[in-house]
């Protein structure tokens, strides 16, 4: 067995991290606003990597900590609990927004968004899909597809702005194609180091200081830091009673060729996206993806708590 330094273990884990921070900026940001949006820019997609990239770690360290598995008999729940600590991290400690229009957005869109499409959609639920065999899969990755494109549709009616079908593709095209080569490096590195607290440090420092800064700004910014505390006592009192459990927040990894099925995704979204765009008005198809998500991510928190310490209790 090689024996590797410590330094070495850090990159490693690091180079993961970066590599999972890929994925979910692209299903949290990318595929959230369907466009290139005014300003973006290269370095300013590197920026929210590494923004994001402090909200992974974190998660990271806590998924190993207290043993979420992504196998076994209703692992969803925890996959759940661990997207509601990814959202709420995102949403009230590295932004604001979730004390923009409370109380709704207390679900929108750290649950409604983060945990339910980015960490169980995309962390969890596509690796378990590309593990299935070819039939079985494509027609779940065209259901992705279609959701997508339904969501972009709805930025015609919300935001006014109206973008060819040529260049959605290109757009959904490429952004597909980085989540896929993250969730492939997250794949190669995740087992050569197991995140570890001296190395998570750095990221949980920034994370509080950050929170401190924007309370001292506004202190109703606090509620962000109270329900990443509520989704860790949730993890932590639903942590398996046997340390047999595999601490992997992901499925996988699938074979690499399974990778080239995600191409799926951008065909469906973009048809999906010309149908809907080419109606003569603008199709508000966002409120019902709205109206049900974030009442759903809500209530499914409390269910896949309630349910987890249930089953904990009763092993």
């Amino acid at each position: 067995m090689t024996t590797r330094s410590k330094a070495a273990r850090l990159a490693l884990s690091f180079a993961a991290t970066a590599c999972l921070a890929v994925a979910a900026v692209v299903v949290s940001e990318s595929w959230f606003w369907a466009r290139l949006r005014p300003g973006d820019s290269v370095l300013g997609f590197a920026g929210t990597i590494v923004a994001y990239g402090l909200a992974v770690q974190v998660v990271r360290y806590v998924a190993h900590r207290w043993r979420v598995s992504a196998e076994g008999p209703g692992a969803w729940r925890r996959i759940l609990l661990l997207g509601a600590l990814y959202g709420w991290l995102v949403e009230g400690v590295i932004v604001t927004t979730v004390i923009d229009d409370l109380p709704f957005t207390l679900s929108w869109t750290g649950l409604a968004w983060h945990a339910l499409v980015t960490v169980l959609v995309g962390w969890w639920w596509i690796p378990r899909t590309l593990d299935r065999r070819t039939r079985g899969s494509v027609w779940r990755l065209a259901a992705v597809g279609a959701s997508v494109g339904v969501w972009a549709a709805f930025w015609r009616f919300e935001d006014g702005v109206a973008i060819s079908i040529g260049e959605y593709a290109v757009y959904v095209g490429v952004t597909t194609l980085a989540y896929a080569a993250g969730l492939a490096g997250w794949w190669a590195l995740r087992g050569l180091a197991a995140p570890r607290l001296l190395g998570s440090l750095t990221a949980m420092v920034l994370l509080a200081a950050l929170a401190v800064f924007n309370a001292i700004a506004n202190p109703l910014t606090l509620v962000g830091p109270a329900l990443v505390g509520l989704a860790l006592v949730a993890l932590i009192t639903t942590t398996p009673r046997s340390a047999d459990a595999a601490p992997a927040p992901l499925a996988g990894p699938a074979p690499w060729r399974a990778l080239g099925r995600l191409a799926v995704i951008p065909v469906v979204a973009t048809l999906v996206f010309a149908l809907l765009t080419s109606a003569p008005d603008p199709i508000p198809t966002g409120w019902l993806v709205v109206g049900i998500a974030a009442p759903v991510g809500a209530l499914l928190f409390v269910v896949a708590w309630a349910a987890t310490l249930h089953r904990r209790s009763g092993s």
